[in-house]
């Protein structure tokens, strides 16, 4: 069996600081999300607020999955590095309009068309950014590392959110100037064209490259029969990581804010100390993977959240928000490091960026893009109450969970084989 050729040295740091630079452009809308509320659309009610605020979010999850198909077919059929290059300037351009964006005040209903048009197009572009990256880091490392370099590889995106929330509490501090918001967005579309650069680096997967010279000309469908358990178990491994995931980085904050009436840069803290405690767990995680198996890597991150949800939740009711933050990244850095070896394994190699793409960027986009629009709504309409939120969250995790138990299975014998060309 033919072995992979030794990956550059730079790769894994080139995509990992694309990433971050990435996530970074698309979170940075996240975290504001407080603050352009106020400037594109006019405040109504606090539910109104939740409602309207989560839908724009939810906007940018729910064009991934078309754009997560689009530049997967382009990885597919043209190469990842090529998809790679041009979701990055994909990413820049509307992160800029953003910036320089008029607001509600000025040109009234124009203000929220254009954001909304902004976050499809960034939307879409990260559908095929986070997914195909993965799978050139796991083609170019192979197998035994897989779960190490996804794990880093991920780690990088939280410290992109990371820097989006240095860049709120910066702008929000008192004595900002009224204009100081758009400032991160514009930084945000510079590093962009940084990482279109970094990327040009970056060497094509060898695999792939194998791949597409013995199929030339072969057209694999992506839902033929053959194909569709895979399909399946990818949608899964994005809904159950995407609620697990925007539980802490995001619920907390709401919660602490609009049912508590805690201050904004207090919330923030919490948040901030999620999204470090995740990029490391990530990091630990993914290692591991490699040593007991991703499958048991997800299926205890499906366990520890069905166990823990209660007493977690408990403690949230009662104010303990760090304890609550450090029981809920548990499971999603479990989670979160695995998912790209979980959609790639055992996957034929010319529909990999399509399958993750699509199938994996649809339950991604349903769970983790309508979880904060679900949650924060349930809350509001029950009073502050966390139960709607604890039965929405054990149902995802239960479903998905025994789902992917049943879907996958890990072939130690398959695992060993770097090269593998999967008909």
């Amino acid at each position: 069996m033919a072995s992979l050729p030794k990956p550059p040295k730079y790769l894994l740091g080139a995509l990992m600081c694309g990433n971050l630079l990435e996530y970074f452009d698309f979170f940075i809308f996240a975290h504001f999300s407080f603050l352009l509320a106020s400037k594109f659309y006019p405040p109504i009610s606090p539910l109104h607020d939740a409602v309207i605020g989560g839908l724009f979010f939810a906007i940018g999850f729910l064009a991934r999955p078309l754009g997560g198909y689009i530049f997967g077919r382009m990885a597919d059929f043209k190469g990842r590095r090529k998809s790679l290059m041009l979701s990055v300037l994909g990413m820049a351009i509307p992160t800029l309009c953003i910036g320089l964006s008029p607001t509600y005040a000025q040109v009234g209903i124009m203000a929220p068309i254009a954001l909304i048009i902004c976050r499809i197009i960034q939307g879409m572009c990260m559908g095929g950014e986070f997914t195909n990256g993965g799978i050139l880091l796991i083609e170019n490392y192979g197998w035994k590392k897989a779960g190490t370099v996804a794990g880093l590889y991920n780690s990088a995106a939280g410290m992109g959110s990371l820097l989006a929330i240095a860049c709120v509490a910066i702008a929000t501090r008192p004595g900002m100037p009224d204009w100081s918001w758009r400032v991160p967005f514009i930084l945000a579309a510079f590093l962009g064209i940084v990482t279109f650069y970094l990327r040009s680096f970056v060497r094509e997967s060898p695999l792939f490259e194998n791949e597409a010279k013995i199929r030339s000309g072969e057209n694999l469908k992506l839902l033929s029969s053959q194909h569709l358990r895979f399909v399946y178990r990818a949608f899964c491994v994005g809904a159950v990581t995407g609620v697990l995931i925007w539980i802490p980085l995001n619920y907390t904050s709401f919660y602490m804010t609009k049912v508590v009436g805690i201050p904004l840069h207090t919330a923030v803290k919490m948040t901030v100390l999620a999204v470090i405690g995740h990029n490391v767990l990530t990091a630990i995680f993914g290692w591991l993977s490699d040593k007991v198996g991703m499958k048991k890597v997800m299926m205890g991150a499906c366990v520890m959240q069905l166990i823990c949800l209660y007493p977690a939740f408990m403690l949230l009711h009662n104010h303990h928000f760090v304890l609550f933050q450090l029981i809920m990244i548990l499971p999603a850095a479990m989670s979160y490091a695995v998912v790209h070896p979980l959609n790639s394994f055992d996957v034929p190699v010319l529909i990999r960026g399509r399958l993750s793409g699509f199938a994996f960027s649809a339950g991604l986009s349903i769970f983790a893009g309508l979880t904060p629009l679900i949650t924060n709504t349930l809350t509001q309409l029950m009073g502050g109450s966390v139960v709607g939120v604890m039965i929405y969250i054990a149902t995802v995790v239960f479903l998905g969970g025994v789902s992917l138990l049943w879907l996958f299975k890990e072939s130690p014998a398959a695992q060993k084989s770097e090269f593998r060309l999967v008909a």
